[in-house]
């Protein structure tokens, strides 16, 4: 079991996130909100309790303006027929439409003490999960994705799905990254996936302790799942309470204090803005709290990146101490040793770890 650790991943995504379901004045407020004041004010609470986190970030903001997407397969879904960049200002910049474009919020989170993890949160937003999705869009989303790291020294290693939708994991790997978000795994679950669904939200009202989960390997690249998604405070979502909210994280830190695993807390910091302040005073207590625990050695604060790096070096140690070295008697003979009394100097042999 992974040592008692916390891994924060924030899908930062404007105006993008969301102009397929609904594209309105709202959704712009909202998105400019987040550029000026809902990102800048997570990331303070964040560094001031020293606490690192993986911003998955939509490749196509974080540049200052709309790159050429002639390229791009067009993508055609049941709830959004039109063509994908129908509404994305195809002249403007983040000076004029910062509701879209944040190049300025990638260089601040890039240079914020303790360092942050930049990843992506695909290059659209396109739903990789739905019908009408293709694979060579994804292909082509991913390639967008990778240009745009080489481009600004970014560290191919993080991805996470549009609204958490999991598709090609196999080109996503091919494509370079290291590890991905996965679903969820909720504390109750059914066959159904809507009695599951409805399990989740009871949850949410009940303040149910989350359950902690364990990185794996996935067709090639680390899968590391969800263990509680802060949801908004709009529509019905506005009636949990608060109080239940908070129940639910602190829950969940005592959880993994005292049984190790990972806690994997996710959220979009365009979730502060509605009913502001109410979400960003539960996220700010929550990251208060995780910060004395880590100063006090309980737990480990680490990025997806991290977690990932740590689980592959333990994998191969691990593979390494099940399957030792076979040497064969010609082996050992081109074994030179020197040095005498006074030390030993020893060659070792090309080796091939027995199957």
């Amino acid at each position: 079991m992974t040592r008692p650790t916390v891994v924060i991943s924030l899908d930062l995504e404007l105006s993008w996130g969301s102009f397929d379901l609904c594209y309105d004045d709202d959704l712009l407020r909202m998105g400019r909100w987040t550029h000026d004041v809902g990102a800048p004010n997570l990331l303070d609470h964040l560094t001031r309790n020293g606490l690192s986190s993986t911003w998955a970030i939509v490749g196509a903001m974080m540049r200052s303006s709309l790159p050429d997407v002639s390229a791009l397969p067009e993508v055609h879904f049941p709830h959004f027929s039109k063509p994908w960049f129908s509404y994305v200002p195809k002249e403007g910049d983040e000076s004029t439409h910062p509701e879209w474009f944040g190049a300025s919020l990638v260089k601040m989170i890039r240079n914020a003490e303790p360092k942050q993890e930049i990843g992506f949160h695909s290059f659209s937003h396109v739903p990789f999960g739905q019908r009408g999705m293709t694979r060579e869009r994804a292909i082509a989303e991913y390639r967008h994705c990778a240009r745009i790291a080489q481009e600004l020294e970014i560290p191919q290693t993080s991805f996470v799905f549009p609204r958490n939708l999991v598709a090609y994991i196999t080109e996503l790997r091919d494509a370079g990254f290291k590890c991905f978000r996965d679903v969820d795994q909720p504390s109750i679950q059914f066959a159904s996936d809507t009695l599951t669904s409805i399990a989740m939200v009871w949850a949410d009202f009940a303040g149910l302790a989350p359950r902690m989960v364990e990185p794996s390997l996935k067709e090639g690249i680390v899968s590391i799942p969800g263990s509680l998604l802060i949801r908004y405070a709009a529509g019905w979502r506005k009636c949990i309470p608060d109080a239940s909210r908070l129940r639910r994280l602190r829950k969940g830190l005592e959880r993994v204090r005292r049984n190790g695993g990972v806690f994997h807390v996710w959220f979009h910091p365009e979730n502060l803005y509605a009913e502001w302040p109410r979400i960003e005073n539960v996220v700010a207590r929550f990251l208060e709290e995780l910060g004395t625990a880590v100063r006090n050695a309980d737990v480990r604060c680490l990025t997806m990146g991290q977690l990932a790096e740590e689980f592959q070096a333990n994998s191969i140690t691990k593979q390494n101490s099940q399957h030792p070295v076979a040497y064969t008697a010609s082996k050992l003979a081109n074994c030179v040793i020197s040095g005498g009394d006074h030390g030993a100097d020893l060659a070792i042999p090309t080796w091939r770890e027995s199957a």
